[in-house]
């Protein structure tokens, strides 16, 4: 019986609804994809792909010519004098060092650039959802991804009204 309790509150909300409300109205929303199918979801993803060709571009850029320095250091390195072997080695490694600094920054980068994004629109989702709730009358709408809707009918899912909605407003 453990399994069931996280179901049991809501479970118990859903049976109580009935004494706080004369009409239950529940919905859900599918909040992934109306993120990657609104508009300004469409634009974010479009801005963030430009993003990551950009770095991208200037990583490859940096570790061609990491190649280049290493097989410099391979093809000379037996004819090289001992201290012009070692500066190369020493400017090599230094390089490397650079270059997985950078590789790890751009993708801290990224990834907090992809969670401001994605953050901003959620927030102006939510309010959309908020706002037509109440407009409408629903007593609950959840997000259809949540663990809480183990089934939805196609007819509770407000996706493509959020959706139609959200473009509306947010142009």
């Amino acid at each position: 019986m453990k399994a069931m309790r996280p179901y049991l509150p809501l479970g118990l909300l859903l049976v109580a609804l009935p004494l706080w409300a004369s009409e239950v109205k529940i919905g859900y929303v599918d909040l992934q994809r109306a993120l990657n199918e609104s508009n300004r979801g469409k634009k974010a993803k479009d801005e963030f792909k430009a993003e990551v060709e950009k770095l991208q571009a200037q990583l490859k850029r940096k570790r061609d010519q990491l190649e280049s320095l290493k097989e410099q250091l391979e093809k000379k390195s037996a004819v090289m004098k001992e201290e012009e072997r070692a500066n190369l080695e020493e400017e090599y490694r230094k390089k490397l060092r650079d270059f997985e600094r950078d590789y790890k920054d751009s993708q801290a980068d990224l990834q907090r650039k992809d969670s401001e994004l994605t953050g901003a629109i959620l927030k102006e989702l939510q309010e959309v959802i908020q706002e037509f709730g109440e407009r409408e009358g629903y007593t609950m709408i959840f997000e259809a991804g949540s663990t809480a809707v183990l089934y939805g009918a196609k007819a509770a899912d407000l996706t493509d009204a959020i959706l139609e909605e959200y473009n509306r407003k947010k142009r």
